[in-house]
C-alpha cells in the first residue's frame, strides 16, 4: 500500500511539473511575439544613392542604419543576433549584423545603431544601375530574440524602399503600450 501511495505521490509530481514546464513555454512566446522593428531614417537610402558617383566608395566602411526595437511584452529580453540581406533592384548590395547583445527591457523602445556592411564585389556588380532611379531597395532577414536560455525566436523583418518611398515594412504592431 505504501508503494503505491508513493507511486501516486510521484506521478501527481510528474505531471504537474510537465503542465508547468508546457504553460510557462506557451506564456514566453507569447510575450516574445510582442516584438517590433521599424526602420526610423531613411538617411541610408540616399547614402547608398551616392555611393557609386564618389571617390571613396570602395572604401566605405559600413552606411548608417537605424531601427528601432519596440518590447511590448512584461519581460525584458536579448536580441542576440541581427542577420539581414540588404539589396537594391533585386542584387545583393551588402548586410547588417548585431555586434554585441542587446537587452531590451519590458515595456520600452531600444534604438539601434547599425551599420549596412557593404561589400565591394556586390558595389561593383550593381555598377550603374544604382544610379537610374527609381531603385528598389529591400532589406530582410530576422532579428533572434530570447527571452531565457531555453526560448529563442527568429523574428522576419523586411523592407522595401521603392526610390525614397516607403512600400512595405512587415515586423509587427510598433506602438509603445
Amino acid at each position: 500500500m505504501a508503494k503505491e501511495g508513493v507511486k501516486f505521490l510521484y506521478g501527481s509530481a510528474l505531471v504537474i511539473g510537465l503542465v508547468a514546464i508546457v504553460q510557462y513555454f506557451r506564456r514566453q512566446k507569447r510575450l516574445l511575439t510582442d516584438i517590433c522593428v521599424s526602420n526610423t531614417s531613411f538617411d541610408w537610402q540616399s547614402v547608398l544613392s551616392g555611393l557609386l558617383s564618389s571617390d571613396n566608395a570602395s572604401s566605405t566602411s559600413g552606411v548608417p542604419l537605424t531601427l528601432s526595437v519596440v518590447n511590448n511584452s512584461d519581460i525584458d529580453v536579448t536580441l542576440k543576433e541581427i542577420d539581414l540581406d540588404v539589396t537594391v533592384d533585386g542584387k545583393s548590395l551588402g548586410y547588417v549584423e548585431l555586434g554585441e547583445e542587446v537587452e531590451l527591457l519590458a515595456n520600452s523602445e531600444t534604438m539601434l545603431d547599425l551599420n549596412i556592411i557593404i561589400t565591394v564585389d556586390d558595389l561593383i556588380a550593381l555598377g550603374i544601375s544604382l544610379l537610374i532611379p527609381p531603385n528598389v531597395y529591400k532589406i530582410r532577414g530576422n532579428f533572434v530574440i530570447s527571452a531565457s536560455v531555453f526560448e529563442t525566436l527568429n523574428y522576419p523583418y523586411l523592407l522595401v524602399l521603392t526610390g525614397s518611398e516607403l512600400t512595405e515594412e512587415v515586423s509587427g504592431e510598433c506602438e509603445l503600450s
